[in-house]
C-alpha cells in the first residue's frame, strides 16, 4: 500500500516522463499494445473509438486524455505493461524484489526489445517500492528521473523594473487615499 505522498510523487514522475516522450515513441508504444491493453489505454485516457485509426494524432490524444483525466500514471503503466510482463518472466522468482545486478543483467535485452522509453516508464513505476529500481535510478543516468517541465518548478525571474513600477503605483494610491481621508 502506498501513501498519499508516494502516490503524488509517482504521479508527478509519470507526468514528467509522459511529457518527455517523443510523439513517435508514444505512438509506437500504444500501437504495439495487444488488443486488451489497447482497450484499457483507450478507457483510461478517454480515447474515442477511432483514436488508433489516425497514427498522426494518437500521441496528442493520449497526452490530452492523460492531462484532462489526470491519469498520467495509469497511462504510463499501461504503456509499459508488456515490458513489465517480460521482465517478470525473465527474472522469475527474483521479480518480487530484483537486485541492481538482476536488473543490469536483463537491461540490454529488455531495452532492445521494448526501447529505452518503455524501460524508463517501468523503472519509474517501481522507483518507490523496489530497492533494485531505486539503485538503478541512482547509478544509471539513462534512468535518472525526468525533471519537471511545469512552470511551477521553473526558476522565477523577477523583473525589477516592473516591480519598481508597482511599488510606485502603490505609493501613489496610498497617498491619494490619505488625502481623501483628510
Amino acid at each position: 500500500m502506498t501513501s498519499s505522498r508516494e502516490s503524488i510523487i509517482l504521479e508527478r514522475r509519470f507526468v514528467n516522463a509522459l511529457a518527455g516522450l517523443s510523439d513517435e515513441s508514444l505512438t509506437s508504444a500504444a500501437l504495439a499494445l495487444e488488443e486488451e491493453l489497447r482497450d484499457v489505454l483507450a478507457q483510461v485516457a478517454g480515447l474515442g473509438a477511432t483514436a488508433y485509426d489516425d497514427e498522426s494524432t494518437l500521441a496528442a490524444r493520449i497526452r490530452d486524455g492523460a492531462q484532462r483525466r489526470r491519469c498520467a500514471g495509469d497511462v504510463c503503466v499501461v504503456l509499459c505493461e508488456p515490458c513489465t510482463r517480460h521482465c517478470i518472466d525473465v527474472l522469475g522468482s527474483a521479480s518480487d524484489d530484483p537486485t541492481l545486478d538482476d536488473l543490469q543483467a536483463i537491461l540490454p535485452d529488455v531495452t532492445e526489445k521494448f526501447g529505452l522509453d518503455m524501460v524508463r516508464l517501468m523503472t519509474i513505476q517501481y522507483s518507490l517500492s523496489l530497492q533494485g529500481f531505486k539503485k538503478l535510478i541512482a547509478v544509471d543516468e539513462r534512468f535518472a528521473l525526468p525533471v519537471s517541465q511545469s512552470p511551477a518548478t521553473q526558476l522565477r525571474v523577477i523583473d525589477e523594473a516592473a516591480q519598481a513600477a508597482k511599488r510606485e503605483a502603490r505609493k501613489a494610491r496610498r497617498a491619494a487615499e490619505k488625502t481623501k481621508k483628510k
